[in-house]
C-alpha cells in the first residue's frame, strides 16, 4: 500500500473513531439539548484533532526515534519516543477539552491514550524493522 493512502486511512479512523467515542461519552442521558450540543462539539472537536494529530504522530515519531537512534540503546529509544510524542499530543489535547468544558474529559481519553500507545509502539516497531532488519540494541553512527 502506498505510504501516503496508509497515512490518510490511519487518519480517517482517528477522526471517526475517537470522534464517535467522545459523542457516546459525552451525550446526556437526560436528552439536555445544551448537554448534546456540548457532546457534539466534543466530537468534532476530538475528532478533528486526533486525525490531525494521529498523521502529525506518525511523522514525529519517525522523526525522533531516528534522531536518538544514534544517542540510545533501540528500546530505550522506542520508550523515550513514545513518552515524547504522548507527553506533547496530551499537552496541547487536554487544554483543548478543559476550554470546551468537556464533562467527562478522562473518558473521553482514556481509549485514545491507551490505542495511541498501543498504536505509537506499532508504528515505532515497523520503522525499526523497515530501517533497522537487525535487532539493535546498542546507539548505532548516524
Amino acid at each position: 500500500m502506498n505510504e501516503n493512502i496508509k497515512k490518510l486511512l490511519i487518519t480517517t479512523i482517528a477522526v471517526i473513531g475517537y470522534g464517535g467515542w467522545a459523542l457516546y461519552s459525552n451525550w446526556p442521558a437526560d436528552g439536555n439539548a445544551d448537554v448534546q450540543m456540548i457532546a457534539i462539539r466534543a466530537a468534532i472537536i476530538q475528532g478533528s484533532y486526533s486525525g490531525l494529530l494521529t498523521l502529525v504522530n506518525i511523522i514525529v515519531l519517525e522523526a525522533v526515534f531516528l534522531k536518538l537512534n544514534s544517542l540510545l540503546p533501540c528500546n530505550v529509544n522506542m520508550v523515550a519516543t513514545v513518552s515524547i510524542a504522548t507527553i506533547a499530543q496530551y499537552s496541547i489535547i487536554i487544554p483543548v477539552h478543559i476550554m470546551n468544558q468537556t464533562p467527562n474529559i478522562f473518558i473521553t481519553l482514556l481509549p485514545g491514550f491507551i490505542i495511541g500507545t498501543a498504536f505509537s509502539t506499532a508504528y515505532l516497531m515497523s520503522v525499526r524493522y523497515k530501517h533497522y532488519p537487525a535487532k539493535q540494541e546498542t546507539p548505532t553512527d548516524g
